[in-house]
């Protein structure tokens, strides 16, 4: 393996790590020889490359000696031309056909692509086939399957350019579409899009010119239930139904990353590729005609809204989220910082971790508590205005806030900006900004700068020729010109000053006027009154005091405000916010066990003995049960058996195909009591059947003491709690529950700063691989850790690993992260815990997990559990049941071998005057990036590690709300109630138009499909739940009991009283109303009879 470029002090990090896997591994060995699991060895191989996880990941398909190659052509190219080299050279390998040559050479390109830990090189491509042009020529076709998806859109068109490349290595020529294969596309495409989501739906145009031009036929299985109505049974084309590999291919690979094509094209030199230039000035001609220079509202992240997800801010509004630039230290990789204040004023609904849907300039991101920027501005129902900058402060006015004028600012790193590809946009006039500015201006800071007074303010600026500071900074630019003349007209005759107080007689226009303005302000009878902005709205509108009484002191004129208070001040002010964003709740944050459904505890089949509940105990009432499961056969007596050791104590092996056994369950379930020395049967669970390809069954043991600690197993052996991802790049001890001793034995001997940690209260900088899981995932992980002793003594005769009883004994114990998506664990330590609801790691951790931070979950595993429990031998036999499986780990993260998206994370202290200024011009980030210290920049060197910057600190990193309203709330009714209470408490949602959304993209639909479900329903069985398509002739389930429903009335009904009811309230469009009214005279007539009336006693009274 390459040498990765570290410090001494990051190297002994690791060689800890490594150590302790390897103690790991020896253990999980010795148990595993024991015989009693369905293979020998350890099934999760370990890998510290990208390469070694290549070769790993792809052992099935003859590709040993690959990882070395890859890392000698890692060292001179880039990741994709790595991909397309690798693979050109693997196609020359011997194989038993071309077919399957280059099969295996476009997976080896697509699993270098995806760094070796996703699962669309093993079930992304369903297969390759040589076929025929109408002219007799060859053709390569590429197969692709749902699983393609993972890749990625740059895995999904490089991986056809891979197949381009190999195609010419056989001497095979160019696909030649037939005008029905383009036809059929420009119908499947849009078709797909209503079943699945798709980034981009690309015109039929577009699908022309990429269908009829691309030299591999792009073709996949059949993933969706919808077939095609128009070009069915072409002869070259297998199914009739939506492909929804080959439409993801096109549409989010080919159509969304032709520039990266181009790029790799030019750059190899590969011809035959010159429609990409075609596509892309198509692209830029359509792009050109609806270019603006303007950022206009964008309502895109509205368009899925949810009942009780409540909406914070529509696009663009005053009164939203103040975009205010800097990264904090639960901030970038996409999540993003709110002053916790601003949470617990969201009545709730936005906890620590909740994902909030975004305008820009990404789609989402996890919500992270962040007290240095500017909390929400609210109206009290006393008529006070205040700012809410604190927790403190908050809970003195909690259950008076009458309207959120201001929702106050949201934390944006630099970085986002990048990822997304999203110019610069003005941010909110900060502290940081006045700094950078005043610096400029007089070298060294005055020593009053941080906190004068207005007079002092404005001295500094005039002696400096700085704007004024952002204290006394108002919303000027949010009050039309008007608005503030009449403000100053009735200041000169309505006020007075008294003591530094601004006094205002009472008067509805002006008092919504100070309140736009955000002139915080208290009402004393019938006054309103001034005091921390008292001076700053008299000097902005040209007015001063004479004794009490107001005066004109400058001139208030022009016809943009800005420049009329600048004009009047003698010192340039800047706009307080410019960007405003909306947003809008989503998934709310999550820290829970992993459950299947139902939830067993043991991977064993019961059939229909063990009841709805699939209790073992009640299988094992009827002494044998009859079910299918593999075929085993023992190596030293040859013995057949369903379990993976005979009775002779050997282990057996995999002997035919799985079949229908009776099996003594009873006798099996008290010998292993035996063994284990348990004398009390926990409620057990199984499953019905095994959906593996061999239904070998786990051993009952682990059923057992599973039970016993209440935790629950997953589809491959493990035992898993899902967290939210949140990114942490610095943490104090004292906040995840670490003394300073213990910190030091971790590796954390010296603070950010180079100081040696002699407190708790230190900043420390995370090491990349150390996680701060939840508080209940480590109570959770306590009862796993148990399990894994006690089945480690009694079950494998070794001695107990973990010896824990509280969570804190967890620290330092290793675990696995890992990604649904993906079939790539990655190895990461604990070194504290949480009160949040989510999972704090390093940017780079949730990066090698290919993932980021805008609200998706990862599960985390005990690394000895998964190490002796995981099998592949579980893992469903189906397309897909290889993804979120660790099949290989990884043991050391390399920055260079992540999701690029950490790459942009900016890790600087402090942002530069000229990003300010940049930013102020609308220009795009990739302009100015070289001065950002991005994490890019530094790969390769030993500061690519450690030696990470923030901009804005918080006090505690599990500030604010742990659980989100959405969860706490019972009802749907009582949800969709509090989301509309809080949209008509936040002046910049319009509660209509929520309303308006919510039942035509909710309410609506869920009753039509549910009505259209209830007249296709399947029946269900109340005793042994098996399903019938319609009801049997005898009236009853063939076991006797009786049959029921699976869609009711109630759920059907369930949302249309509230729907009538709110449509109604907030007046909705007169086609709005009668689609409700049509909706329940469809429900009625199929639950009531018209020709018989229903009566009630007092009808005959």
């Amino acid at each position: 393996m390459n040498e990765v470029a570290c410090s001494e002090e990051m190297k002994k990090y690791f060689d800890a790590l490594a150590s302790e896997v390897d103690r790991c591994y020896a253990i999980a060995r010795r148990a595993r020889a024991r015989g009693l699991d369905p293979e020998t060895f350890v099934e999760i191989p370990r890998a510290e490359d990208l390469a070694a996880r290549v070769e790993k990941l792809l052992s099935s398909w003859n590709v040993e000696g690959i990882a070395e190659r890859i890392r000698e052509l890692s060292a001179h190219h880039d990741r994709e031309e790595v991909s397309l080299l690798a693979a050109r050279e693997i196609a020359n390998k011997p194989a038993r056909s071309r077919e399957e040559a280059i099969d295996r050479a476009i997976r080896v390109g697509l699993a270098v692509l995806t760094e070796g830990i996703l699962v669309a090189p093993l079930e992304g491509i369903a297969g390759v086939k040589i076929g025929r042009n109408s002219d007799g020529s060859e053709y390569l076709a590429i197969s692709f399957a749902g699983p393609i998806r993972s890749a990625g859109g740059t895995g999904q068109a490089l991986s056809v350019l891979i197949g381009d490349v190999v195609r010419r290595e056989f001497g095979i020529g160019r696909y030649q579409p037939t005008h029905g294969e383009v036809q059929r596309f420009k119908e499947e495409i849009p078709l797909y899009k209503q079943c699945q989501h798709l980034q981009y739906t690309p015109s039929n145009e577009e699908i022309e010119l990429i269908v009829k031009n691309c030299p591999v036929c792009i073709d996949g299985e059949g993933t969706e239930d919808v077939e095609i109505s128009g070009y069915r049974d072409l002869p070259r084309v297998e199914t009739n139904k939506v492909r929804g590999g080959a439409c993801l291919v096109i549409a989010e690979g080919l159509c969304q990353k032709a520039p990266k094509i181009q790029k790799h094209v030019k750059r190899l030199g590969i011809d035959g590729w010159d429609f990409i230039n075609e596509y892309l000035d198509l692209k830029k001609k359509s792009s050109e005609e609806s270019e603006s220079t303007k950022i206009a509202p964008d309502y895109r992240y509205l368009k899925d809204i949810v009942a009780g997800r409540p909406v914070l801010a529509h696009p663009s509004r005053v009164g939203g989220f103040r975009l205010r630039y800097g990264r904090g230290r639960t901030t970038g990789l996409a999540a993003i910082g709110l002053n916790p204040a601003t949470m617990y004023a969201l009545d709730g609904f936005i906890a620590v971790g909740t994902q909030i849907k975004l305008e820009r300039p990404g789609k989402a991101g996890a919500a992270t508590p962040c007290d240095s920027i500017e909390g929400p501005i609210v109206l009290l129902d006393n008529g006070d205005l205040v700012q809410v900058n604190s927790v403190d402060e908050f809970e003195k006015i909690r259950g008076r806030i009458k309207e959120i004028v201001d929702l106050g600012e949201i934390l944006i790193s630099f970085g986002e900006f990048v990822e997304n590809n999203h110019v610069l946009v003005p941010g909110a006039y900060s502290i940081e900004w006045y700094r950078e500015e005043l610096r400029r201006a007089c070298g060294e800071l005055p020593e009053s700068w941080i906190d004068p007074d207005f007079e002092e303010a404005v001295r500094i600026s005039r002696t400096y020729g700085v704007p004024l500071h952002p204290k006394f900074n108002l919303f000027w630019s949010d009050v039309e010109i008007d608005g503030l003349r009449d403000l100053r007209s009735y200041l000169l005759k309505n006020a007075s000053w008294q003591g530094g107080i601004l006094k205002i007689k009472r008067d509805a226009k002006v008092k919504n006027i100070l309140e736009r303005l955000g002139a915080l302000h208290r009402v004393v009878d019938d006054f309103v009154v001034l005091e921390n902005y008292a001076e700053p709205v008299l000097s902005g509108l040209g007015l001063g005091h004479n004794g009490e009484k107001i005066v004109e002191v400058a001139v208030f004129e022009g016809e943009d405000p800005l420049a009329a208070v600048s004009r009047a001040m003698g010192i340039t002010v800047r706009p307080r916010a410019v960007t405003r964003i909306g947003a809008r709740m989503a998934r709310p944050e999550k820290a829970k066990e992993r459950k299947m459904r139902p939830p067993p505890h043991i991977l064993f089949p019961l059939g229909q003995s063990g009841g709805l509940q699939r209790l073992v105990s009640e299988a094992a009432a009827e002494e044998e049960i009859e079910v299918e499961v593999g075929v085993r056969q023992c190596r030293a007596c040859g013995k057949k058996t369903f379990q993976c050791v005979c009775e002779c104590g050997s282990h057996t092996v995999v002997s035919g195909d799985p079949e229908i056994q009776r099996i003594p369950i009873s006798k099996i379930l008290k010998q292993a009591m035996e063994r284990l020395g348990e004398r009390s049967l926990p409620e057990i669970k199984g499953v019905q059947g095994m959906i593996s390809k061999n239904k070998t069954p786990e051993a009952i043991e682990k059923g057992i003491l599973r039970a016993k600690y209440d935790v629950f197993v997953f589809k491959d052996g493990t035992i898993r709690y899902d967290m939210t991802d949140v990114p942490l790049t610095h943490f104090r001890p004292r906040e995840i529950g670490l003394t300073v001793e213990k910190a030091r034995s971790l590796g954390y001997v010296k603070d950010a700063f180079g100081n040696e940690l002699i407190d708790d209260t230190q900043l420390c900088e995370l090491k990349v691989q150390d996680i701060i899981p939840s508080s209940s995932c480590g109570d959770y992980l306590v009862k796993v850790a148990k399990f894994v002793d006690e089945l480690l003594q009694d079950h494998y005769g070794l001695n107990p690993y973990y010896n824990v009883n509280h969570r804190s004994d967890l620290i330092g114990h290793l675990a696995i992260g890992l990604a649904p998506h993906t079939s790539g664990g990655v190895l990461c330590r604990i070194i504290g815990f949480t009160d949040a609801n989510v999972g704090y790691g390093h940017p780079f951790f949730h990066a090698a997990k290919r993932r980021n931070a805008d609200g998706d979950e990862d599960s985390c595993i005990l690394l000895l559990d998964a190490l002796i429990n995981f099998s592949r031998s579980f893992l469903p036999d189906r397309r897909g049941g290889l993804m979120d499986a660790p099949l290989v780990l990884t043991t050391r993260i390399d920055p260079n071998e992540i999701d690029k998206e950490a790459h942009n994370l900016d890790v600087r202290w402090q942002y530069p005057l000229e990003f300010y200024e940049a930013s102020m011009s609308f220009k795009h980030p990739k302009e100015i990036q070289e001065m950002m210290d991005l994490v890019a920049n530094r790969i390769g060197s030993v500061l690519q590690y450690e030696g990470f910057g923030f901009t804005h600190d918080t006090k505690d990193i599990a500030e604010g709300p742990k659980e989100s309203s959405y969860k706490t709330l019972e009802t749907m009714i009582d949800k969709m109630n509090a989301q509309l209470e809080l949209a008509k408490k936040i002046r910049a949602v319009d509660e209509t138009d929520v309303v308006y959304r919510v039942i035509t993209r909710h309410f609506l639909p869920d009753m039509i499909g549910n009505l259209n479900s209830f007249s296709g329903q399947r029946l269900r069985c109340t005793k042994c739940n098996a399903s019938y398509r319609r009801m049997p002739l005898r009236g009853k389930c063939y076991c006797g009991a009786n049959l029921t429903l699976t869609v009711h009335e109630k759920s059907i009904k369930k949302y249309l009283e509230i729907t009538k009811e709110i449509g109604k309230k907030f007046g909705l469009p007169t086609y709005t109303l009668q689609r409700i009214a049509l909706i329940e005279n469809s429900i009625n007539s199929l639950f009531e009879n018209d020709k018989v009336k229903k009566c009630t006693l007092t009808d005959f009274m």
